[in-house]
């Protein structure tokens, strides 16, 4: 199967990102360095200003959870972190299945479709908790 050597190139190196990523984050996890970065990182400003929420509230909150095997909490705080860990585990088992195949399957091919549905969650999840905290009181994101 004919491939264009310039893409397969950025996926090899797509993948290599992936694997020292994925080492990063078993080794703050490992030794608990993790936890404890929640607490240094700032507040959202615009929710401190507005009291709304931004596009990205909920987001370190959904990876901790989602780090501590609370799938449904992570979703609820931030639906983009799930879909992006599903994505990297994806794009990670087609890599290392193309690898150890030697080419006879092929890596996870990057379609803009993958990120228009992540900015489409990211839309949905910061209207719907927006309207929920203002029309209904309801406050996702309370702890």
């Amino acid at each position: 199967m004919f491939q264009d050597k310039g893409l397969l190139l950025l996926e090899q190196k797509l993948y290599l990102v992936g694997i020292i990523a994925g080492i990063i984050l078993a080794v703050l996890i490992a030794t608990g360095i993790l936890p404890k970065l929640v607490y240094i990182l700032p507040r959202c400003d615009f929710h401190m200003l507005t009291g709304m929420y931004c596009p990205g509230c909920g987001g370190t909150r959904a990876a901790i959870a989602f780090l501590n095997g609370h799938l449904i909490k992570a979703f609820l705080y931030h639906p983009f972190v799930p879909y992006c860990a599903i994505m990297y585990i994806v794009f990670m088992l087609k890599g290392t299945l193309a690898i150890l195949s030697k080419g006879k399957f092929c890596y996870m091919k990057l379609k803009n479709s993958y990120i228009f549905l992540g900015i489409a969650i990211i839309l949905i999840q910061f209207i719907i908790k927006d309207v929920l905290l203002l029309m209904y009181g309801i406050d996702i994101l309370e702890s």
